[in-house]
């Protein structure tokens, strides 16, 4: 921590997880850390964690030389594609938002990327989430949670029984008493209506 306060941050950082005096992660809790980082570990239980702290690989111990190659081209791609605005501060505009969201396959659980999200649905007292291939999985998180940890700027809160990715929504159209029916990509089983109070948002956000 006393070396990054005083230096210029890194193009890359390659971080240890469990270190002898704690996690890692507490470092990039007290510092704004302005690069990408790719965590080494023997634990696979920190990937969402690691991804929360601007990862962007996680290999896993014991750490061979095409698995390095592969996150340094990773780096390199990355690098390339954010040019010249830069990684780190793509990273930064992102940080805050969540990435991922954990989902419950039978006895399984796995991380689902924010962009293969078509949209999470209420249903009585569980919450499934669609991706975009029509796949289901039941998440352990309430729909006001993920509004407020999901990026507005993709996202929007068409009722209280849905919370839909912006780029699943083929088309809208106008609907009773000055509602929008949306119609979706895949279909959800029932209607997905937003209120005529919320419809001037919902066009806003789209029109971005």
């Amino acid at each position: 921590m006393a070396w990054l306060r005083t230096h210029p941050a890194p193009d890359l950082l390659l971080s240890d997880i469990q270190l002898a005096d704690g996690l890692s992660f507490q470092v990039f809790d007290q510092l704004q850390v302005p690069c990408p980082v790719v965590f080494v570990t023997a634990y696979d239980a920190y990937l969402l964690e690691a991804f929360r702290h601007d990862g962007i690989d996680y290999l896993l111990k014991p750490v061979g030389d095409a698995d390095v190659a592969r996150a340094l081209d990773k780096y390199q791609r990355l690098r390339e594609h954010f040019a010249p605005r830069g990684l780190g501060a793509f990273l930064q505009e992102q940080r805050g938002h969540r990435q991922r969201v954990l989902v419950r396959r039978g006895g399984e659980v796995t991380a689902v990327p924010v962009g293969r999200i078509a949209y999470l649905r209420a249903d009585r007292k569980l919450v499934v989430l669609v991706e975009r291939d029509g796949r289901e999985s039941l998440i352990e998180r309430s729909l006001n949670d993920l509004q407020q940890e999901l990026d507005p700027r993709s996202s929007f809160r068409a009722s209280r029984q849905y919370l839909v990715h912006l780029e699943a929504i083929r088309s809208f159209r106008p609907y009773f008493k000055g509602r929008l029916l949306l119609e979706m990509q895949p279909p959800p089983p029932g209607e997905v209506v937003v209120s005529a109070e919320s419809a001037p948002a919902f066009r806003a956000c789209l029109d971005r």
